[in-house]
């Protein structure tokens, strides 16, 4: 085997070795916070990556991009750029589920605006990678470097690992917040279910019930009706239960 081969060889076992060990100890956050994690995850691509010169994480949310983690200022400036025009690199990783890459922002004519700007923020190549679990669009990371052409295609695959791990982190929390939330909703629908009961003299179905038909006479989530009954002891319409 050529010497040449040999030595990629060795870079690329050598890199993977460090990232699982940079990546491990990144990722022992203290009670798995959200936030945490993904600033463990783009300081860790910095570090393990060294082409790239920040990093920043971006989310998707109802439709809104929004930053969730950086190295540094200058990834926040072109999210929030990004935000503005409603296009650009992260953009389009996450949207399109696909790896995206900017070779030179100086020539890149994909998003003008977008690449005049990073250019003069000092930032000549990027890479931008998707987030996603069961085809599900989460967001993007993304690498950026102060040279042009800076990443190779082992950069890319490393990226991915990283995007693997915020993406499942991602995942998780959202997991967890529906809990929570379908917790929550539970307990208010059980409140108002008690104030009918009591106030009607009815049994727990009948007053399910009404809710029920209250919430869709009103076109309006069962538990956003339940929390004005249980806030204000009155319900949108005035109409009674069924015996």
């Amino acid at each position: 085997m050529p010497t040449s081969d040999q030595e990629h060889l060795t870079e690329i076992s050598d890199l993977n070795i460090r990232s699982l060990d940079i990546l491990a100890r990144a990722l022992h956050v203290k009670s798995a916070e959200l936030e945490p994690t993904l600033q463990a995850i783009v300081s860790t691509a910095v570090r393990m990556l060294s082409p790239a010169r920040y990093a920043g994480l971006i989310i998707f949310s109802r439709g809104e991009l929004i930053p969730q983690a950086s190295t540094d200022r200058v990834p926040l400036l072109l999210d929030h750029l990004q935000q503005k025009l409603g296009d650009g690199p992260c953009v389009n990783a996450a949207q399109h589920q696909s790896i995206v890459q900017i070779d030179d922002t100086r020539q890149d004519g994909r998003w003008p605006e977008f690449a005049a700007d990073a250019a003069s923020l000092g930032v000549r190549s990027m890479l931008c990678v998707p987030l996603s679990v069961d085809e599900r669009c989460l967001g993007a990371l993304s690498l950026y470097a102060d040279q042009a052409a800076a990443f190779t295609d082992l950069h890319g695959r490393v990226t991915s690992l990283l995007a693997t791990f915020a993406a499942l982190a991602l995942a998780e929390a959202q997991r967890a917040d529906q809990l929570t939330a379908a917790l929550i909703n539970r307990d208010v629908i059980g409140q108002a279910k008690g104030i009918l009961m009591e106030r009607h003299g009815i049994t727990a179905d009948a007053a399910f019930g009404y809710l029920t038909r209250v919430s869709q006479a009103e076109n309006t989530k069962l538990a956003a009706i339940a929390a004005q009954l249980v806030a204000t002891g009155e319900l949108p319409i005035a109409t009674s239960p069924d015996p």
